[in-house]
């Protein structure tokens, strides 16, 4: 597993988390185990404290010798009222009687002991091999010095400490007060041991389950590797199956099963739309190589040759005519932001269009009537002047088409609230329901066009959308026809 894989980072970052957790939690537990200890260690100073208090106290009034020294210590951990016949030492046990309550020094391990391990006291729960245990593992601590050690005593922790006694006119004596940890500290301790030896071992195996879950994680995007690897252009069908890879996952092979869609719709457009192109040129192509090749066999009259040459023209003005409409499709598909949008009046606009498509409809005899005013107050719209004029003229260009020499054409601008509607209805022969609902699509003709390159109500369609407008067609065979182009103001 190379370390610059997603795979190796995801098992390195899922051990390194669970182990800075470990750690933590090792932590905690080291300083709650700490705390508890320097509790306990706190406690014992307190007790040690006051038993060399007591033991001193008792000395002082009992004497300076080794006998004096055994009886009070004797008295000391006796924790018991003194009769009347000892009234010097009564006030002293009746005040150390309440404090060792207090101190809780009936449940605690006590040795008093000299330099060369004579036992002065030893408390009544401590048996013989205790106290040879205690005797064999406790040394005196350097001069003055207290020491506080763990002891392991019967599978038990006991904490104790060696308190050197401060009289000092005696010889040395070390008082060794034990007491035994808390079971919750026992534990504490059982859980640090266990972690330090557990947390590797558990890295370890950790960096193994990591793995496994990143290869479960990124199977998806391996399927997606070998489905991109496999997807040609002569195949875009292929897609990923939704394996419950998770919600995550599941969004991305979505989005990349609808990223092959999108291609294979753009492959089948680019092939239909190129099948459309050359067909549409290989027609006059093919009309102005013949023509050509016709007149190069032998001489032409003066009037075949101008003939011939009208039909040239023509079809080249067909040929120029598509591969204009097509560069302007190829604009208005991938530079939609080239459109320059200014505000004008409607009025004005539309009847500026009127006026320059009178002329051919008055060369059929076609009758425009139109059903506006444009003298009123300016309608103001913001659009792109040049693309919206040649989406009316395509329409109108149609409806004179369309319409039957002695026809007529009605244009109607209505104003709806936030939108501009407008109006083209002609006479002509209307339109089959099969083709209407096919006129909008690229290269379409009708059967009774010969002359039109089937891109203009198509680039119009698309004008409009650019203009969040809309165009309606409604017809009737034998009625007409009616175009609504609705646009924003």
């Amino acid at each position: 597993m190379r370390s610059s894989s997603i795979k190796f980072e995801i098992a390195i970052l899922y051990t390194a988390i669970l182990g800075l957790i470990l750690i933590i939690f090792s932590a905690v537990l080291f300083l709650i185990s700490n705390a508890f200890l320097h509790q306990i260690d706190k406690r014992l100073i307190s007790k040690a404290q006051a038993v060399d208090y007591a033991i001193n106290s008792y000395i002082s009034v009992l004497g300076e010798n080794h006998d004096a020294l055994v009886q009070a210590v004797g008295k000391t951990f006796a924790m018991k009222k003194d009769n009347l016949l000892q009234y010097k030492t009564w006030k002293i046990t009746q005040k150390w009687l309440k404090e060792s309550q207090s101190l809780n020094l009936g449940k605690d391990y006590i040795f008093f002991i000299s330099l060369d391990g004579k036992e002065i006291y030893s408390s009544p729960n401590i048996d013989n091999k205790l106290s040879n245990y205690f005797l064999e593992d406790i040394q005196f601590p350097l001069s003055g010095q207290i020491e506080i050690r763990t002891l392991n005593v019967k599978h038990k922790n006991m904490r104790v400490i060696s308190y050197p006694f401060s009289d000092k006119t005696m010889g040395p004596y070390m008082i060794h007060l034990g007491e035994l940890q808390e079971p919750i500290v026992q534990q504490l301790h059982k859980w640090l041991f266990s972690l330090a030896i557990s947390v590797p071992l558990v890295l370890i195996f950790t960096s193994f389950i990591g793995r496994m879950l990143a290869n479960r994680i990124l199977q998806p995007v391996y399927e997606i590797t070998a489905m991109a690897n496999r997807i040609t252009k002569q195949d875009l069908t292929a897609r990923i199956k939704n394996k419950n890879f998770g919600r995550e996952m599941e969004s991305l092979v979505e989005s990349f099963n609808e990223m092959i869609a999108r291609l294979e719709r753009s492959f089948k457009h680019i092939e239909q739309f190129s099948y459309h192109v050359a067909h549409e040129l290989k027609t006059p192509l093919t009309i102005i190589q013949g023509e050509a090749d016709l007149l190069l066999r032998k001489d032409r009259p003066i009037h075949e040759y101008k003939q011939a040459l009208r039909i040239v023209m023509e079809e080249s003005k067909r040929v120029r005519q598509t591969v204009d409409d097509l560069l302007l499709l190829t604009k208005l598909g991938y530079q939609p932001e080239a459109l320059n949008f200014e505000a004008f009046d409607f009025y004005e606009f539309f009847n500026e269009i009127v006026d320059q498509n009178s002329l051919l409809a008055a060369n059929k005899n076609i009758k425009i009537s139109t059903h506006f005013d444009h003298t009123r107050s300016p309608l103001m719209l913001k659009g792109d002047r040049l693309h919206l004029r040649r989406l009316f003229f395509n329409i109108l260009d149609n409806a004179i088409k369309f319409t039957p020499p002695g026809g007529k054409i009605d244009l109607k601008i209505e104003h709806a609230g936030k939108t501009i509607i407008t109006s083209i209805t002609d006479s002509g022969p209307g339109i089959t329901p099969e083709n209407l609902k096919k006129i909008f699509e690229e290269f379409f003709r009708a059967d009774n066009d010969t002359t039109g390159s089937g891109l203009g109500l198509y680039i119009a369609n698309t004008i409009a959308k650019l203009h969040k407008g809309a165009i309606q067609v409604e017809s009737q065979i034998g009625r007409g026809t009616t175009f609504k182009i609705i646009l924003s103001l």
